[in-house]
């Protein structure tokens, strides 16, 4: 009797052995499967946030380089030099200016066509916008008066009487549309002619961050500025959300302090999601780049697998 009660201990012993086996593999298991789906999503936001990096500076140093390509040009300057002359002599809507200008119009708009801008400017060392392209509000107008200063074309004309530059982007009313504005000096022999300025239509960018192959039904690519407004626009959203759309998040207080990083975060939505963000450095411009997911879709077959140890357990 007493060895039957020590082989019955012994086969109890057993079972809860085999019984905690069989609750802790699953355990074990299901920690370690979700760790690695949590590090796999945030390493593809890594690698899709370090390609877009590439991707957006790229962009904008080849519409630099573009823009110094024509300002460049001696036909550029040489019709910068006239066009002023004549502007000065007898104004925009002269039989004299418009000579001049009729000559050098083809190549502004072949300018225009080939590099997908909306307009093109010449602008005086005094401010005066002598000619342009497309004419438009800006035409003719003088850039450094009370009135005009503040405008992003007046801000970016000075710029690039120093150097070849770029500025935010801001809403153009006659375009319908956000543009930025690409500029760089004009020289004759040394002595500075003006400026050309390019204006560019935000579709060039919005068709990059438009990208979201790869990113689920939710996953989205966006840039913020300095003043916390989206540079881009939300995939959540019918209506344009460029310099409208207020971002104030973890991740883009850790980006403006110059973090590059990770995080589960509530997005501008007041929604978790894995969030992976970065600084963007260049030219007259401090955005913050962010490559989301929604944590419920990113998470989506944890969620799964939850639920079938529940039913197992």
């Amino acid at each position: 009797a007493e060895t039957m009660i020590k082989i019955k201990k012994s086969i109890f012993a057993v079972g809860i052995a085999f019984l905690i086996f069989q609750t802790s593999v699953p355990i074990i298991s299901y920690t370690a499967f979700k760790l690695a789906i949590k590090e796999k999503t945030f390493n593809h936001l890594i690698t899709t946030r370090e390609l877009l990096v590439d991707q957006i500076e790229n962009y904008f140093y080849e519409r630099l380089g573009d823009v110094n390509v024509i300002a460049g040009n001696p036909t550029t300057a040489q019709a910068l030099s006239l066009l002023a002359l004549a502007f000065k002599n007898s104004g925009i809507k002269s039989a004299g200016y418009t000579e001049i200008a009729d000559i050098y119009q083809p190549s502004m708009n072949h300018y225009v066509s080939n590099y997908d801008y909306t307009n093109i400017f010449l602008v005086d060392t005094y401010g005066d916008v002598i000619f342009s392209a497309k004419e438009d509000e800006y035409t003719g107008i003088n850039l450094l008066t009370a009135e005009n200063s503040q405008l992003k074309i007046a801000k970016i004309f000075k710029k690039g009487m120093v150097e070849t530059s770029f500025d935010d982007y801001t809403w153009h009313h006659d375009e319908n549309d956000f543009v930025a504005y690409f500029a760089s000096p004009l020289y004759n022999n040394k002595v500075p002619l003006g400026v050309l300025i390019a204006e560019i239509p935000y579709s060039h960018l919005d068709a990059i961050l438009s990208r979201r192959k790869g990113l689920g039904e939710t996953g989205e690519m966006y840039l913020v500025g300095k003043d916390g407004l989206m540079q881009s626009n939300s995939r959540f959203s019918e209506e344009t959300t460029v310099l409208k759309k207020k971002v104030d998040t973890e991740a883009t207080r850790a980006a403006f302090n110059g973090n590059a990083g990770t995080q589960i975060i509530d997005d501008y939505r007041g929604v978790p999601v894995l969030s992976a963000y970065t600084p963007l450095y260049f030219k007259s411009v401090d955005w913050v780049l962010l490559v989301e997911i929604d944590k419920k879709e990113a998470f989506a077959t944890i969620r799964a697998v939850e639920i079938r140890l529940l039913i197992v357990a």
